[in-house]
């Protein structure tokens, strides 16, 4: 008898630590488990939700591609390196140049694609060699480019024989101008190029033959650095090849037609 005793209260213990589990694991449902779940994942979204949107509607608006890419702008200087610049810069978005270019021009140009969304993560500038260039104007322009994150002024040829060349003044703002900005760099295609008379094509020693053309976007490929990526950049439309104007006033655009349908 004391040993039934002794097994009915031990049976009768164990079955009050089971009844106790089994309340313990109820007090927390499944049901609840998943709320838990949700309200954490739920309030991850929100946080999420408060960026990403965002961004995402601001570059579909402006049109911009998807990467890092590059944008120049030039006179016809640039206008006979543009397959060069192609080849060296796989992810120049969009390149206008046009012949007898102003820095004026060119300033309103860039005006107009800041206010599109057009400007690259890298701009590439090369005007000058058609008047004088100031250094009101160069502070103007590099406002229209605050807060790009590298621009590469390329300097101008100083022709030989040619009586006060508009070049000789115009480097001397380009050079001082690049000192005052720290997102600038100076590419000094007037040192590369000036033992290099081969790198010309005609008598005036400043338009660029096959060999000078090469070079010229070596250059400047270079002073990209790692901003001239490797591939292709996902562009709102294709790229086209775009021409308007005749003899001085000859200009070309790469890029999407849309970006190219007004020259200055």
């Amino acid at each position: 008898m004391r040993k039934l005793a002794v097994s009915l209260a031990f049976l009768a213990a164990l079955l009050a630590g089971c009844g106790a589990s089994n309340t313990a694991s109820q007090n927390t449902s499944p049901e609840e488990t998943t709320t838990t779940g949700t309200t954490a994942q739920s309030t991850q979204l929100d946080s999420t939700a408060e960026t990403a949107p965002a961004l995402e509607k601001t570059t579909a608006a402006r049109g911009e591609p998807a990467g890092r890419w590059v944008s120049a702008i030039g006179d016809s200087v640039m206008i006979t390196a543009i397959e060069a610049m192609e080849q060296e810069i796989p992810n120049l978005g969009l390149l206008n140049a046009q012949g007898s270019r102003q820095p004026t021009a060119a300033i309103h140009l860039l005006q107009r694609w800041r206010a599109a969304g057009y400007l690259g993560d890298a701009v590439v500038i090369n005007v000058g060699n058609n008047g004088p260039f100031t250094a009101e104007q160069f502070d103007e322009m590099m406002g229209v480019l605050a807060g790009v994150s590298k621009v590469l002024i390329v300097n101008l040829t100083v022709p030989p024989r040619v009586k006060d060349p508009v070049a000789l003044s115009n480097n001397a703002v380009l050079t001082d101008g690049v000192q005052r900005y720290s997102n600038t760099v100076l590419v000094d295609w007037h040192a590369a190029s000036a033992v290099h008379p081969e790198y010309f094509s005609g008598d005036d020693n400043i338009h660029l033959s096959l060999k000078g053309a090469q070079a010229y976007a070596k250059l400047i490929a270079a002073h990209l650095g790692d901003d001239a990526a490797e591939g292709s950049v996902a562009l709102p439309g294709s790229k086209e090849r775009i021409s308007w104007g005749e003899g001085g006033t000859f200009g070309e655009c790469v890029g999407p037609s849309s970006w190219c349908s007004s020259p200055d």
